[in-house]
């Protein structure tokens, strides 16, 4: 491992953060200021990639980056200029942000107003006001931005209910568009926002899925993520998390045609010795690839000015993550691009439905399969299932992980991940991409086998299947096989 370079300074808090507002309010030097109209400015950290593109009196502006799996060469410029001409087309901006990835917000200028939208499931995030409630709109990366800016204190109830969640789960997180300050929401994934009136919309899902079979899903993915790695590897230098689930192994498969321009890493926490299967199994297979690979052995030193850094840089942070970001961090200094395969969990079937099907599915059931079970989630989880109206031919469990689990829990954290990365890139994070997964069905997308999984992988590159997935821990093992000896015998004394 490097020696530990500690650039975790005042300069580094907020990095890749944003604030937009009708004005440009103190205590943000050096960041960026882009006038958007008569009344909205956006500050950006001098860390957060910036385009405009103008013309015929019509605006994008991109935060972030975008990638075109169709067209993996092709830059943000290029992209916005595809956008642009959209705009006029029959299929208007949503329907031409379906095919993109990246993690990205994109405000808009055009006849229909000036509008934000962000990336597929919410990891560029976007906190707002509306008018109605504070007087003006308000939007930011992260919440604490937009109280500094206006004065807001902090909800009790809000604040009530996220004490309560820290002492039951480590990774407690915010449900429905709540934050810290009751009048501070954030932007779900499939919604925009308009920023005249600081009113969020959903636009997403307009139609049902057509069906998919399994070899018809393979093709269409296959490409997806193969464009998407190729695009991302022509940008950045990267970091590929690999252990021994599911997701990684896709990934790595899909980036068989940049295995010379990735670097592979895996994370060995404190707790694992060098036989756990998270650690042992990527160690063999990258060898037996030949791919470079790195294990960041996780420490339990944290410095002073990172530990201050993280606990300000997002309020309410993970005081868990605090030694793994520190560790990554010292290993690769910001000079890559973390690749993780989060965000596949959308379409894994991840929430098991309720007994009493589709028409149990209410805001106790979501409290309770969350482990939620307090009137704040339920207040909130029941304005997602009223907002949803008709989700068509979806899982109403598969939408929820996409725009809950995923757009609150990961994008938070994703905000934690930028005070180590120099940027992230979650291959998943595609509306397209989940579209075609999320149309085989549930047989196919399930585990313990995943055999969608499986066949993609043998697609993409077979030879990354010649260890194990997941495979049981022999303590495991030993268990049930103890548990069935104790129920025969058993078994024979009830006889």
């Amino acid at each position: 491992m490097r020696a530990r370079d500690n650039h975790a300074t005042a300069q580094d808090l907020y990095r890749l953060q944003f604030l937009i507002g009708p004005q440009q309010p103190d205590g943000y030097p050096g960041w960026h200021h882009v006038p958007v109209a008569a009344d909205c400015h956006l500050l950006a950290h001098p860390s957060l990639n910036i385009d405009r593109l103008d013309s015929g009196g019509m605006s994008l502006i991109l935060l972030g980056y975008m990638l075109d799996p169709a067209r993996p060469r092709a830059g943000n410029a290029e992209i916005l200029e595809r956008l642009l001409s959209a705009l006029s087309g029959e299929a208007g901006l949503f329907g031409a942000i379906e095919p993109l990835g990246g993690r990205w917000a994109l405000i808009v200028k055009d006849a229909h107003g000036l509008r934000l939208v962000n990336d597929a499931t919410g990891l560029r995030q976007v906190f707002h006001t509306r008018r109605g409630d504070s007087g003006a709109v308000w939007c930011a990366s992260q919440p604490g931005h937009i109280a500094a800016a206006t004065g807001l204190e902090e909800d009790e109830a809000a604040t009530g209910f996220i004490h309560w969640m820290q002492s039951r789960d480590p990774e407690y997180w915010w449900p429905g568009t709540s934050s810290p300050y009751r009048q501070v929401r954030r932007l779900l994934p499939n919604h925009w926002l308009d920023l005249e009136s600081g009113e969020a919309h959903r636009f997403w899902p307009v139609g049902s899925l057509p069906e998919r079979t399994v070899d018809e899903a393979i093709d269409r993915v296959s490409g997806l993520l193969t464009g998407l790695m190729q695009g991302a590897a022509r940008r950045s230098e990267l970091a590929l998390a690999i252990s021994a689930g599911w997701d990684s192994r896709l990934m790595l498969a899909a980036s068989r045609s940049i295995g010379g321009n990735v670097r592979c890493y895996t994370a060995k926490r404190p707790d694992m010795d060098w036989r756990h299967m998270d650690v042992e199994i990527p160690l063999k297979l990258l060898e037996t690839l030949g791919l470079k690979h790195d294990v960041i052995e996780h420490g339990t030193a944290v410095s002073p000015e990172f530990e201050q850094l993280f606990n300000g840089h997002v309020p309410y942070a993970h005081p868990m993550r605090l030694e793994a970001l520190q560790s990554e961090l010292d290993h690769y200094q910001r000079g890559r691009v973390g690749v993780t395969g989060n965000i596949s969990e959308v379409a894994r079937c991840f929430y098991a439905p309720p007994d009493g099907g589709e028409a149990a599915l209410d805001a106790g059931y979501l409290a309770r399969v969350t482990g939620m079970e307090h009137p704040f989630a339920r207040e909130h989880f029941e304005r997602w299932l009223s907002d949803l109206d008709d989700p068509f031919n979806y899982d109403m469990l598969d939408l929820f992980y996409w725009e809950q689990r995923t757009g609150s829990w990961f994008a938070h954290n994703c905000l934690e991940f930028d005070t180590a990365w120099q940027e992230l890139f979650l291959p998943f994070n595609n509306r397209r991409l989940l579209m075609e997964l999320l149309a085989v069905d549930r047989e196919y997308r399930g585990g313990p086998d995943y055999p969608l999984y499986r066949k993609l992988i043998e697609h993409l590159w077979p030879e990354v299947l010649a260890e194990p997935i997941n495979p049981r821990p022999r303590h495991s093992r030993l268990k049930r096989l103890l548990g069935r000896l104790a129920r025969v015998a058993g078994a024979g004394r009830r006889r």
